[in-house]
């Protein structure tokens, strides 16, 4: 008999042995995932770690779409592709006070995704530009906040919206799950 206990981002799979009835032992063992694949580590830098969340951000994004997505939903869109991560960082001159623990800040992460639009018969393709500040913690990277701005496609053309806070739009979802999964070892070099 086995049992899964979710416990803060780390699973355990705990097998119980039942000879004749009676409980012989406890025994932790690793967590292989049900694709068969070999479990891999989350990587410890940032870059390694960001390419692999850009590979897989289009899926988990659209996972959620289509998960938060009504029926009587008339406007709906799914991302096509995540950019190359941009790890330089912008410099953040705080005029008021020095920072306590510069060492400790988060670093920052640039992606830009390419969604299509749907709104009945139409479609049309935007732009979104994401700024994500990436802690580390004990427990490994995790998004600390996320910035998004929206523009169309080709950007030449178009306006682009002011930045927002967006750390629950599908895209800060889609990071935050794979971050989780990429912990629990489910998440394929």
């Amino acid at each position: 008999m086995s049992i899964w206990c979710d416990v803060r981002a780390e699973r355990l799979l705990v097998t119980t042995i039942y000879e004749r009835k009676q409980l012989s032992r406890f025994r932790l063992t690793q967590i292989v995932p049900s694709v068969g694949a070999i479990p891999t580590m989350c990587p410890e830098k940032l870059d390694s770690l960001t390419n692999l969340l850009v590979r897989d951000l289009p899926s988990y994004g659209n996972r959620i779409a289509q998960q938060r997505r009504k029926r009587t939903d008339k406007v709906y869109s799914s991302i096509q592709i995540a950019s190359i991560p941009e790890l330089k960082p912008l410099e953040i001159a705080s005029r008021e006070y020095p920072p306590q623990y510069p060492q400790a800040a988060p670093s920052q992460v640039f992606v830009t995704t390419l969604e299509n639009q749907y709104t009945g018969s139409r479609s049309f393709q935007l732009q979104q530009f994401h700024w994500l500040f990436m802690a580390k913690t004990r427990q490994g990277w995790r998004l600390a906040n996320i910035y998004s701005r929206t523009g169309g496609f080709p950007l030449a053309n178009n306006l682009i919206s002011p930045p927002i806070e967006s750390s629950k739009t599908i895209v800060g979802e889609a990071i935050r799950i794979w971050l989780n999964d990429c912990y629990l070892g489910k998440i394929r070099a």
